[in-house]
């Protein structure tokens, strides 16, 4: 029987994640994340998905942080924590700020550009840039895997 490789998993993952999100009947508002019990928002790797500029941050470093403001942060956070998963091994402790930095970045272009009313334009933006982020991430693995031999 032939294994299945992590990458092909995380894809796998991604792209259900993808067809969920593209779903238009889908209930998203009403998503949620086991680990959305403790914490409703997004709030790790130097990234913040938060409902408003009133809210409560839990981390001293704010500085350090990128926060994005939408009345979706609880789908978007869903989805982050969703791709967390995915990624799994992908992402660790060295890279994760670096990881969650490019999704952040792609949630900041695309509410740049989107309806405020709709999620779908930011949940489409989060997975996309997972995906490259994977890609990426198992190209520099092939390579890493050729020079060492």
């Amino acid at each position: 029987m032939p294994t299945t490789s992590r990458h092909q998993l995380a894809k796998e993952s991604l792209q259900t994640l993808r067809l969920i999100c593209e779903d238009s009947e889908a209930k998203l508002e009403f998503a949620r994340h086991p680990a959305q019990e403790l914490q409703p928002y997004w709030q790790s790797a130097d990234l913040q998905v938060v409902p408003n500029e009133s809210f409560e941050r839990l981390d001293a470093f704010e500085n350090h942080q990128m926060v994005i403001f939408t009345r979706h942060a609880a789908v978007v956070g869903w989805a982050l924590f969703f791709i967390r998963d995915a990624l799994g091994s992908y992402v660790s402790a060295d890279n994760k700020s670096l990881v969650f930095g490019q999704i952040g970045l792609a949630l900041r272009r695309a509410q740049a550009g989107a309806n405020p009313d709709h999620a779908a334009p930011l949940l489409r933006a989060a997975v996309l840039a997972a995906e490259e982020i994977l890609d990426a991430a198992a190209l520099a693995t092939r390579r890493h895997r050729r020079r060492r031999r």
